[in-house]
């Protein structure tokens, strides 16, 4: 109870909603309902207010029809407990596969987001892998149109920077993205910038010149709601690598700390740690330190 009261005392100090990438110590990635439920009064315990769900869970589900057919109740259970505990969903797919598959998978997973009542599907802007860069971005930029307008989706399209250096999905890419594209927001993962640029993240001016570059360009609005991932990763000329601890990363947490609070920045915070709530429990005391 005590861990519980300090997180949420500390998400209302920084003003950002905080959560864990796709599963427990104990279910590091969720791929079955009750796994889902089961890290959801994990988080609750520890105070946690967002959830970013993996794309495994919804692996059984090969069309919209299996959806609603067989899927349909287990998902809004996972809705009514998420709701009920007052924490945030989102859903990851960082592999949204190539044409001919692309659009009956995409349509999927709007449709999840929309049963769910996501705050976003969460995606990586790679699938036109194959293209030149120029043509893989105006291709994805009107696949993402046809798809949003042909649903109406009404949870976002959260557009990620990507970590491989030669993957669509910069910090420019997605910020072009999502000025040509409607219902969609940039989701920061600072690994992947990091990595991508092989260390370019390493004091809170170098954070605050990311911000203020979407800010100027996306609008003001986007720091009142912004969507961040935070974890540690190696990375080497490639870009980013495998995840780590965050406290063996040379990229810093109060770095974006100090940036969050001078820039009054809203919105959810995600830690992708290999470890989980076990590293959760030093983010917290860490977080506690820097945001008195």
């Amino acid at each position: 109870m005590l861990i519980r009261k300090k997180s949420l005392k500390i998400q209302e100090r920084l003003g950002m909603r905080i959560g864990i990438a796709y599963g427990s110590a104990k279910t590091p990635i969720v791929k079955k309902p009750s796994e889902a439920l089961n890290v959801l009064e994990d988080l609750y315990r520890v105070g946690f207010r967002a959830f970013l769900l993996p794309k495994e869970l919804f692996a059984n589900i090969k069309d919209v029809s299996d959806l609603y057919k067989e899927q349909y109740t287990s998902l809004l259970k996972i809705k009514t407990i998420a709701s009920k505990y007052n924490i945030e969903l989102a859903i990851h797919n960082n592999s949204l596969p190539e044409e001919p598959a692309l659009d009956n998978v995409f349509k999927i997973y709007c449709n999840i987001a929309n049963v769910m009542d996501a705050r976003a599907l969460i995606i990586h802007p790679n699938f036109y892998g194959r293209m030149p860069h120029s043509q893989a971005l105006k291709l994805s930029v009107y696949k993402i149109n046809e798809i949003v307008n042909e649903m109406r989706i009404r949870s976002k399209v959260g557009i990620e920077t990507t970590g491989q250096v030669n993957d669509l999905g910069s910090i420019e890419d997605v910020i072009d993205m999502v000025k040509r594209t409607t219902r969609t927001e940039p989701v920061l993962n600072w690994a992947h910038i990091h990595g991508r640029d092989r260390g370019v993240l390493t004091h809170d001016t170098d954070f605050r010149k990311i911000v203020d570059k979407v800010r100027a360009e996306v609008g003001q609005h986007w720091i009142n709601d912004a969507y961040f991932i935070f974890s540690g990763a190696d990375y080497d000329r490639n870009g980013a690598g495998k995840h780590k601890s965050i406290a063996r990363s040379d990229m810093k947490l109060e770095h974006l700390i100090k940036t969050i609070q001078a820039l009054n920045i809203k919105g959810t915070l995600i830690f992708e740690t290999p470890n989980r709530e076990k590293d959760i429990v030093d983010i917290l005391q860490d977080l506690a330190d820097m945001v008195r």
